[in-house]
């Protein structure tokens, strides 16, 4: 079940995800406007029912259309190229009901070009965040999206985070591959009690190829599996 306290885009299973999860956290609620277009097209109205679904299986709650969402679509392919494809047959295993979705504003939008370091460190927006970091207390969380990690180290921010996580254990590192496109930094940091990673954003990084996510496989392949050794997955 959601709960009401917390603003997710999947269920909360307790004993999963409620607790050390792993944590996808994007800038805010919103599609793009090809996809709120989609949405209006294919009448989307929120069911009234709470049927429990994971991160890869929304189709349980939303029905097929939420199959077509680019934003969703992108990250489950990125976890398959890191050797970890997320089943999407009914609720899944233990590591799919671990995984839990969040944005770092309760707010929507239609462009990450909307996302600056103005809004983003707003005190509601980063309470926000800091709230859904202090009730779920994830091992691991993925920032989707190029700025996040920014504004993580922001005198704002990390001193909270810090309170809830812990001091620092692993510096700040950036690592960018040779690639023959556009090549994205992904960063890497840890602390005492959660491993953090930025990444690009899914759907909104022009020219970003599953080819360049993949050479990130030897990095993320290692947290993740440190992650489901750690949750006895």
């Amino acid at each position: 079940m959601k709960s009401k306290n917390l603003n997710l885009g999947n269920s909360i299973f307790k004993g999963f995800n409620d607790q050390d999860g792993l944590m996808i956290c994007g800038y805010e609620w919103g599609m793009s406007k090809q996809d709120q277009k989609d949405s209006q097209d294919n009448n989307l109205v929120e069911p009234e029912i709470d049927i429990e679904h994971t991160f890869a299986n929304k189709a349980r709650y939303w029905g097929e259309r939420a199959n077509t969402w680019r934003y969703d679509n992108n990250i489950k392919q990125w976890f398959e190229l890191w050797g970890f494809p997320l089943d999407s047959n009914e609720l899944g295993g233990n590591f799919e009901k671990s995984l839990v979705q969040t944005n770092w504003a309760d707010t929507q939008g239609h462009s990450i070009h909307d996302s600056d370091a103005d809004k983003y460190i707003m005190p509601e927006h980063v309470d926000n965040f800091i709230y859904h970091v202090n009730a779920l207390r994830p091992k691991v969380i993925l920032l989707m999206g190029s700025k996040l990690i920014d504004y993580l180290q922001n005198p704002a921010v990390l001193p909270k985070f810090i309170e809830v996580m812990g001091d620092i254990t692993e510096r700040r590192t950036v690592i960018q591959k040779p690639s023959s496109g556009t090549k994205f930094r992904v960063h890497f940091q840890s602390f005492e009690h959660c491993k953090v990673v930025g990444l690009p954003h899914p759907s909104g990084s022009f020219g970003i190829s599953y080819d360049y996510i993949a050479s990130f496989k030897p990095e993320l392949s290692a947290i993740l599996t440190e992650y489901k050794n750690l949750r006895n997955f």
